[in-house]
């Protein structure tokens, strides 16, 4: 079914779940106090979002009224408490990170290298910043770091800041350590590992294997047992003051409506809790890692040889994840790598940060900035190239992102709040824009026009590729219907052989099959029905002081994502990820983590 743009968008597809709905909305306003304030005066698209996205169906529509005021209507009872208590010189960031020594993983991956920046920028008296490597042995471990980090383009500006010394600065504050998160010890040698545990004051932990349709023992390996083999070499550093690790917002998984920052506990599961919130008495199995790595375990075990073993693990991760209510492998795993850590941590202060779909840099250290390719940029080049005319999805469905500097800063703040405590809770945030700043895939895919039609690719004969307006379709079958005929239009001719008109046919089954597949991967993501509430974003940027909000902003409620787009991250990820290079998709990479 062609769809046509809504000023206020309803869903017009069943979730796949719905069995298990039920209004989560309304239970989290009666939990949290919380208060919407409805207005029926016209806002911008920036201040508002449909009520309708917020429910868990249709028939939890019961309101009238057709706009919800964001966070500023939206007040938790300890919020109050903890904005009242807010000192006027804020939280005192660049102060906590002075003389400390952090252990970071994953540190040649987007995330944690601009993190890394960051913090060698706004508080040079950081002491050490040990970087965990893959890697053969220590030369091989500085080679990365040299070519991955100390060269690498993000690392101009503080480049220039220390003109000749910047070597020397930057040689002094990173310590390659050649290990493997995987493994006891974090596969460092013994006394490294002595040593890094009786320095260090913070982990961050930033590994992880974010393709999306991973096979399940690969990305059990990285997302489960690495966080488990962290906290277990965590818990012989002496000095710690805090665990912070990298999830995803998309851990919350099926969740619908509005979703608080919660930690997940081992045993639960999206599914068990639509169930029981339906029926307690009745049951469903509980969530265990030891299940699930026994099972992994038990059917390698049973395969004689290698051959389909792939496929039949990516299968299985799918299979599993849609069996516990996940959306696919990624989400799914960093959802119980969450478990672990919470199941292990006894005493450790433990912070979650759960980005969203993680974009290019909106300001920091200069726009434009990204490293790989991530969500969105697939769906976006394919349209560019006039390889993707139309889109699987909701049309008027969210797209939660948030640019990688705010994250950063986001980060900073949060650990050096949270470190300062030294509480030994696990707090969750997050790091999201949805609740304070709506874009929808349609208007996206508007603005991703404009930017092709004014800079437009150009195709292997030197013609500029002429782009049209984005088609969108809610059911899969019209969506290859659509894609063959416009394959069929753009390639007609007059008078072939049966040979030459076989061999267009099989070229044009190819590429339907693999927008078929393309779309079926992101199909959770382009109907997702949920909204993560940023409250603990909130309080934090509250409790900082006005140099704090300037100099580490996240507030994403002023981002013009038109401007953003079209001025800032299609041409970031033409100059930093495609320059020279031709423009290939592998798989999905997912938003948090790396």
């Amino acid at each position: 079914m062609l769809l046509s743009k809504n000023t206020f968008p309803l869903y017009t597809r069943e979730s796949p779940t719905k069995l298990f709905s039920k209004n989560i909305l309304s239970s989290s306003f009666d939990k949290y106090k919380i208060v919407p304030s409805f207005k029926n005066e016209k806002r911008s698209m920036k201040n508002i979002t449909c009520l309708s996205s917020f429910f868990s169906s249709p028939n939890d529509q019961h309101f009238s009224l057709k706009t919800f005021t964001n966070a500023p209507s939206i007040i938790m009872d300890d919020e109050k408490e903890i904005i009242s208590q807010k000192a006027n010189n804020g939280i005192g960031i660049v102060e906590f990170f002075e003389g400390k020594n952090i252990l970071v993983t994953g540190g040649t991956g987007f995330l944690a290298k601009a993190l890394i920046e960051k913090m060698l920028r706004t508080t040079p008296k950081i002491n050490k910043i040990y970087i965990l490597i893959r890697a053969k042995d220590k030369g091989a471990a500085f080679n990365r770091l040299k070519s991955e980090i100390i060269e690498s383009k993000l690392f101009k500006c503080l480049e220039e800041m220390h003109g000749e010394y910047y070597k020397p600065f930057i040689l002094n504050k990173l310590i390659p350590i050649v290990g493997n998160i995987y493994e006891p010890n974090l596969g460092m040698d013994i006394i490294t590992s002595d040593k890094i545990a009786q320095e260090i004051d913070l982990i961050i932990d930033s590994a992880a294997n974010t393709t999306f349709d991973e096979r399940y023992d690969f990305a059990l390996d990285a997302n489960v047992n690495g966080p488990y083999q962290l906290v277990m070499f965590a818990k012989k550093c002496k000095n710690l003051k805090l665990l912070m690790h990298y999830s995803t917002a998309y851990a919350n998984g099926e969740r619908e409506g509005l979703i608080l920052e919660k930690p997940f506990t081992m045993g639960e599961s999206i599914t068990k809790e639509r169930i029981t919130s339906i029926s307690s008495f009745t049951n469903f199995p509980s969530l265990h890692v030891d299940n699930e790595m026994d099972l992994v375990s038990k059917l390698k075990n049973n395969i004689t040889n290698n051959i389909g073993l792939e496929q039949i693990m990516k299968n299985l991760g799918v299979e599993r994840a849609k069996l516990y209510g996940w959306q696919d492998t990624y989400t799914f795993t960093k959802a119980i790598g969450e478990m672990m850590i919470n199941s292990m941590r006894h005493e450790i202060p433990i912070l979650i940060l759960r980005p969203s779909i993680i974009t290019s840099s909106y300001k920091e250290p200069f726009p434009g900035w990204i490293q790989g390719y991530r969500v969105i940029d697939p769906s976006i080049f394919l349209y560019g190239k006039g390889e993707l005319p139309a889109v699987y999805c909701d049309q008027d469905t969210l797209m939660d992102m948030i640019p990688v500097d705010l994250v950063v800063n986001a980060t900073m703040a949060s650990i050096a709040k949270h470190g300062y405590l030294q509480s030994p809770q696990l707090n969750v945030y997050h790091l999201a824009t949805t609740f304070v700043n709506p874009v929808a895939i349609h208007q996206i895919f508007d603005y991703c026009y404009e930017y092709f039609t004014l800079f437009p690719f150009v195709n292997s004969k030197g013609d500029k590729i002429e782009v049209k307006e984005m088609k969108y379709f809610d059911k899969i079958s019209d969506f290859s219907n659509y894609i063959w005929e416009v394959l069929s239009n753009q390639h007609k001719v007059q008078e072939l052989s049966e040979k030459e008109l076989l061999k267009i046919h099989m070229r044009f089954k190819r590429k339907v099959e693999f927008l078929n597949n393309f779309s079926k991967l992101y199909e959770p993501y382009g109907f997702y029905r949920g909204r993560f509430h940023t409250g603990n974003m909130r309080i934090l940027m509250e409790e900082m002081s006005e140099e704090e909000r300037k100099n580490f902003e996240i507030d994403a409620s002023n981002i013009n994502w038109k401007d953003y787009l079209t001025g800032i991250h299609i041409s970031g990820v033409r100059k930093h990820v495609f320059e020279g290079k031709k423009i290939t998709y592998k798989g999905g990479k997912g938003g948090g983590g790396n």
